[in-house]
């Protein structure tokens, strides 16, 4: 991969609260966030310089449009670094690129992609000596943008704020073995809405199935579609795989299913071992059935914080539970060593999916493209 941009320079006091960062020895996913965060103003029409600055809180008006109106999106990804080798990307132009869709589909400024992959570079360089080097474990980053003008009237934002923070993290789901409730009665996203982008009202809506999961002694939720509550769409964060007779199953995606990168590489994966991959809408209940029958043997969920997390178990509020025989069979197996492997390397082949960041790149000046730009026009 090839991306432009250069490395923004920090001043020695930045330098200093990275040297002085305790990472602490049980990291969770997420708890403890770096102490650098940049961020760049969309004003006017354009983008300004970005900036390094300490981790803290950001002066917000309390009439900005993102706590009335919801203008907000945010990526997930990660950075690697095994041996005390140089730190590198999994796939970020896939990244980059839902940013960009989720920013159209809510009226918001695209960000540059020479604006984002330098902003992602120039962290990663600096907090490359905080990034966990164990297995299993990264340094999660998470790009966002949020719409910063004051007024109440219902309209798109003149002003936006675009983001990155960092947390050295483990994997989302400490337990190897997950219990997944189906959710008949709540739905997470409808057509023409927005569940195919990254947007937070997403996650929020989904919060309150979450916290009845939870009370049932399930760890997540697995949605139905919204018109018929009977075919699946995805785990509340993942996607959703399913092992029949050998053979990949997945929803295919719609607009109210996310188009994860983990999703797309396990696909590319599976297909380029010789595997029947199947993209169709599944039905709850003949999926049910064939777990019942053990002829679905293997179930998984997937996504940039999980990875691959083995399905033990799906179960209904009513108290009914489908087990399954092999909730980390071979075909889960051997997809989760193929990702992880890329993942504990750098090492990929086969696809085009890892993109490098140098230690020793000299401090340099990062810019943003910065032509003048209409908000309404870019966000098209």
């Amino acid at each position: 991969m090839d991306h432009q941009g250069s490395i923004l320079p920090i001043s020695h006091e930045l330098k200093t609260s990275i040297s002085l960062y305790k990472r602490p020895e049980n990291l969770g996913f997420g708890s403890s966030i770096a102490p650098i965060m940049l961020m760049s103003k969309f004003t006017k029409g354009r983008w300004q310089e970005p900036q390094i600055q300490p981790y803290g809180p950001i002066p917000m008006a309390p009439a900005a449009k993102v706590f009335h109106y919801g203008q907000q999106i945010f990526e997930g990804m990660k950075a690697f670094r095994r041996n005390d080798q140089d730190p590198f990307l999994f796939r970020p132009k896939e990244n980059y690129d839902r940013f960009v869709r989720s920013a159209r589909r809510m009226c918001m400024p695209e960000v540059p992609e020479n604006l984002f992959m330098s902003s992602l570079k120039t962290l990663v360089h600096y907090l490359t000596p905080i990034i966990p080097q164990r297995e299993n474990e990264s340094l999660y980053l998470r790009p966002m943008m949020i719409a910063t003008e004051s007024g109440l009237s219902l309209k798109s934002s003149g002003d936006y704020l675009f983001l990155i923070i960092a947390a050295p993290s483990a994997e989302y789901f400490s337990s190897a073995k997950v219990r997944a409730l189906i959710e008949r009665e709540d739905c997470r996203a409808s057509p023409g809405g927005t569940g195919a982008f990254k947007v937070g009202g997403n996650y929020g809506a989904s919060i309150q199935s979450g916290v009845k999961a939870n009370a049932l002694g399930f760890q997540q939720t697995l949605w139905l579609d919204a018109r018929q509550q009977r075919y699946i769409e995805e785990f509340s964060g993942m996607n959703f795989f399913a092992v029949v007779n050998g053979e990949l199953w997945t929803p295919e995606l719609t607009d109210t299913i996310l188009p994860g990168i983990t999703r797309d590489s396990i696909i590319k994966m599976a297909r380029h071992k010789g595997m029947i991959v199947r993209e169709f809408p599944i039905d709850i209940d003949e999926l049910l059935n064939l777990v019942s029958k053990n002829i679905c043997r293997e179930i998984f969920a997937c996504g940039t914080a999980a990875v691959v997390t083995p399905i033990s178990e799906l179960g209904e509020s009513t108290g009914t539970t489908y087990r399954l025989a092999e909730s980390f069979g071979e075909v889960t197996q051997k997809l989760s060593e193929t990702i992880r492997s890329i993942q504990q390397t750098g090492k990929c082949e086969q696809f085009d999916w890892v993109m490098p960041i140098a230690r020793d790149q000299g401090d340099g000046h990062l810019s943003a493209s910065n032509e003048p730009q209409n908000s309404m026009i870019a966000a098209y």
